[in-house]
C-alpha cells in the first residue's frame, strides 16, 4: 500500500486539516479488502477513483455501492467497507467546522450520512474526478483539488472564535474543560453548545468523546503490539470500563474482538489520520 498526507495551501488551513492519498492493489498486497471502518472525528469529502467502493451498516441488508465522490457526515457508528480489487482514494479532512463553512448546512442533517458530493456542491465534481482520474501523478491530483477549494474560499462561512476552540478541543485529544472551550469561544455553555451542534452535528461533549477515543484506535493500528489496557491509559481513559464502553459504542465490538494479527491483515486507514 502507499500513502502520502499533505499539508494545505497556506490560504486553506482554517478550513482544510490535511488531504490523504492512498492506494492499494488488493489482488497483490496480500491484505484484505474489507475493512471495519470506526467513527472519525474528521469530516470527508472522498475521491473513489479506481473501483467503486461499498459499505456495510448494520441497518442495512448488504453492502451499498457508493458514488464515486462522497461527503461524509458526523458518524458515531462503525461500518464495514469493501474496497474493490484495486482502491485510489483522494480525501480532504476538514478542520472540525471546515465542512459546515463550505455547505453551510447544519452538520446535524448529515449526522450518520452520507451523500454524493454532486447533490452538494453541483456537476463541478464530476468535472474535478475526471481531471483527477488523468492526473500526471499525486502532486497533480492535489492542485487540481486545491485550485477549486481556493476558488471557493470567499463563499465560506466566515471563521468564528468558536471554530478556534473546537480546534483547540482537537489539538488537547479531547482533555479541555467545557467551560475552558466556551470561554476560548466567546460564548456562555448553552450558546457554545448549540454552535458545536451546528457546525459538528454533535455536542462538544460528544465530540471530545470521539476524538478521545479515535486517537486510541489510531495508536492501535500504529502500534498493533500494545495492549489495549496501555493504549486506553495513554489516551487519557481513567478506567478500563469506561475505555470498554466508549468503544463499545464506537466499533460495535470490544477492544478483545480486534487481535495484532488481524489488524496486520488490514489496511489500516486510522494510522494515516492527522
Amino acid at each position: 500500500m502507499k500513502s502520502r498526507v499533505y499539508k494545505p495551501h497556506p490560504a486553506l488551513q482554517d478550513f482544510v486539516n490535511c488531504y490523504n492519498i492512498y492506494g492499494v492493489d488488493f489482488s497483490e498486497s496480500g491484505l484484505t479488502n474489507q475493512y471495519r471502518f470506526v467513527p472519525a472525528y474528521q469530516r470527508y469529502i472522498i475521491f473513489y477513483l479506481e473501483d467503486p467502493i461499498k459499505v456495510f451498516k448494520k441497518e442495512n441488508d448488504g453492502f451499498i455501492i457508493k458514488p464515486t465522490c462522497v461527503t461524509i457526515g458526523p458518524q458515531e457508528q462503525a461500518v464495514t467497507l469493501d474496497m474493490g480489487k484495486k482502491h485510489l482514494a483522494l480525501c480532504i479532512a476538514f478542520q472540525p467546522s471546515g465542512l459546515h463553512r463550505l455547505l453551510k448546512v447544519p452538520m446535524s442533517e448529515l449526522y450518520e450520512q452520507d451523500f454524493d458530493t454532486r447533490l452538494l456542491l453541483g456537476n463541478e465534481i464530476d468535472e474535478i474526478t475526471e481531471r483527477l482520474k488523468g492526473a500526471d501523478d499525486w502532486d497533480h491530483m492535489i492542485n487540481i483539488v486545491e485550485f477549486y477549494l481556493l476558488k471557493r474560499i470567499s463563499a465560506l462561512k466566515p471563521l468564528l472564535p468558536v471554530d478556534k476552540a473546537m480546534a483547540e478541543l482537537v489539538r488537547s485529544q479531547g482533555r479541555v474543560s467545557m467551560e475552558e472551550l466556551a470561554s476560548l469561544a466567546c460564548l456562555s455553555l448553552r450558546q457554545f453548545e448549540r454552535k458545536c451542534n451546528e457546525r459538528l452535528g454533535m455536542s462538544p461533549k460528544q465530540y471530545a468523546t470521539l476524538i478521545r477515543f479515535c486517537k486510541a484506535y489510531q495508536m492501535k493500528e500504529l502500534f498493533p503490539q500494545k495492549t489495549w489496557t496501555e493504549i486506553a491509559y495513554h489516551s487519557g481513559y481513567y478506567d478500563q470500563m469506561h475505555f470498554i464502553k466508549d468503544f463499545k459504542k464506537f466499533a460495535g465490538i470490544t477492544p478483545s474482538f480486534i487481535q495484532e494479527e488481524e489488524l496486520k491483515a488490514t489496511i489500516r486507514l486510522h494510522k494515516y489520520m492527522e
